[in-house]
């Protein structure tokens, strides 16, 4: 059996994201496999989590010490990046991107969102030029969904645009009579699981449920995930039902995502692809309510999900309280995305489908 060098440049925990844990399982995955040897780059420069994306700042020139490692290239056959959205998303890699085309190495683009296109287009003259040759020079690029294909429409063909769909952790399979003694579905139990970033939700959330508390609708909620310094929340912790409980892995994110039965994450983040943290909850047998935003309509609809309208608090309330009044409807609908999830979305599928695509990448 032939082997082949692979190099994967991206962040990695911590801190945790959709992008850095997919980086870390994929890489996992690669590596108990006879067909590929791994090495990798983490070129994440922070341990903490920032709402503000594409500036240049003091802390992201420590990227500048990734290049260090660029002699990795030369001992690989295939250079796999999860490309950024931003310009400087874009143009941190240029060396990586340049050497690896010098040494005819084969390129691939992984993109985790939906901004990438828009991104582009909002740039003029030299910039939109720069990151014009840079993206277009991968030789194949992966996205999450069908829906997220056009990113890369501008900048290589549709055939070599390849769909790889998120995942959840082989630590959250189990039986669905696991998923029945567990959780508790006679009562509504919500739980937001993301980067506590305004644009995912979070502020509309809270918001939404102090609204209902003082309707005396009251609704227990637990939120997990990092602080952003730039999103202070603490007026909502510890009041309206609403419980913190910080940065959740491994077994205690198991019993959070089990302790809920509504999953919510009314997201409008503009770097959104496909969230992890939804296909999480699915797992677990979690009803979902969501936005229509970016790729998440490729693995939400009317069977498994409510939809309601991005920034809107008064569009939430509506849904919590519909729920409130149709509970039968989160069961039916947790244990359908507890089968969907399981059939579609496990660990093991992802890292097969993986290896599918890159083996395609290098022939």
């Amino acid at each position: 059996m032939k082997t082949h060098k692979i190099l994967i440049i991206g962040s990695f925990p911590p801190p945790i994201s959709g992008v850095s844990l997919a980086n870390k399982v994929i890489t996992k995955g690669l590596k108990k496999s006879l067909m590929w040897k791994v090495d990798i780059i983490n070129s994440e420069y922070s341990s903490n989590i920032t709402a503000v994306h594409g500036n240049l700042s003091i802390d992201k020139l420590y990227f500048i010490k990734t290049y260090l490692f660029l002699y990795k290239v030369i001992f690989s056959k295939i250079i796999y990046i999860t490309i950024g959205q931003s310009f400087f998303g874009v143009i941190k890699y240029a060396p990586f991107i340049l050497l690896s085309k010098i040494l005819r190495k084969k390129l691939v683009f992984h993109l985790h969102g939906g901004h990438l296109l828009n991104e582009y287009n909002l740039l003029k003259g030299l910039k939109r030029k720069a990151f014009y040759f840079f993206v277009s020079k991968m030789d194949y690029g992966i996205v999450l969904s069908k829906r997220l294909r056009e990113n890369f429409s501008e900048f290589i063909k549709p055939s070599k645009i390849l769909e790889l769909p998120n995942f959840y952790e082989s630590d959250l399979q189990m039986t669905e009579k696991e998923i029945l003694n567990s959780k508790d579905y006679n009562e509504i139990r919500i739980i937001f699981l993301s980067n506590l970033i305004e644009e995912k939700g979070i502020n509309v959330l809270l918001e939404a449920i102090k609204k209902l508390h003082e309707k005396c609708i009251n609704i227990k909620i637990k939120v997990a995930g990092n602080i952003v310094s730039n999103n202070d929340l603490s007026n909502y912790f510890g009041m309206y039902g609403i419980e913190y409980v910080g940065v959740v892995n491994g077994k205690a994110k198991k019993e959070f995502l089990l302790w809920g039965n509504i999953f919510c994450l009314p997201t409008f983040y503009r770097m959104e692809g496909q969230p992890i943290s939804i296909i999480e909850a699915m797992a677990t047998g979690n009803l979902i309510i969501t936005t229509k935003h970016a790729g998440i309509q490729d693995i939400c609809t009317n069977d498994n999900a409510l939809f309601c309208e991005k920034n809107d608090v008064t569009s939430l309330m509506s849904t919590i309280a519909y729920l409130s009044n149709n509970t039968a409807e989160i069961k039916a609908k947790g244990l359908y995305n507890y089968k969907y999830a399981k059939d579609l979305f496990s660990e093991d599928n992802f890292i097969e489908n993986a290896n599918k695509i890159l083996l395609q990448c290098i022939n």
